[in-house]
């Protein structure tokens, strides 16, 4: 883990992610979301933009212990949108590609890319905006990332900022 972070942004990226102040509902029609590509693009996904991809719904155990159903998109077709490599393009030089992403603390987690791709993992993993039918509350999004088959929800992602495609050197 020390590794991990000290490769991703240093000791920020080992520590608990702190809880909001104030909880209030609903997302903003102006939620922004940074996108970064390998190449050095960048994209702003508003939310516009998310709500026109395909959405579906997870079943998952919440850190309240309840089971929810949390509503968002599949965190592969966020990714495609800045051309991540999937399906049979995850090989290679493309196992070395890594998702970072951050929260508005700073809070950060990494992904592999098998670990979001349908030819590889069993389970979705969520950029969720919705649990049980209501806008996620601003302690958690607008955006949130579900990881459904974690024993533990540290890559639960609360208010998700920045999503970063990054090369892991050698």
């Amino acid at each position: 883990m020390l590794a991990v972070a000290l490769l991703f942004g240093g000791p920020k990226t080992a520590r608990a992610q702190a809880p909001a102040a104030k909880p209030v509902a609903g997302t903003s029609a102006t939620a922004a979301l940074r996108l970064d590509s390998l190449d050095g693009i960048t994209r702003i996904l508003t939310a516009a933009d998310f709500a026109a991809l395909p959405h579906q719904e997870v079943r998952a155990t919440g850190k309240d212990g309840q089971a929810h159903t949390y509503q968002g998109v599949a965190l592969a077709d966020v990714l495609a949108l800045v051309g991540a490599p999937q399906g049979k393009a995850v090989h290679g030089e493309a196992l070395a590609v890594a998702l970072v992403a951050e929260a508005a603390d700073g809070y950060r987690v990494v992904f592999a890319l098998p670990e979001l791709d349908a030819a590889f993992a069993s389970q979705v993993v969520l950029l969720a905006t919705a649990r049980d039918g209501q806008p996620l509350l601003a302690e958690s999004g607008p955006y949130q990332i579900i990881v459904p088959q974690e024993k533990r929800p540290t890559r639960w992602v609360r208010q998700v900022r920045r999503l970063r495609l990054v090369r892991v050197p050698a």
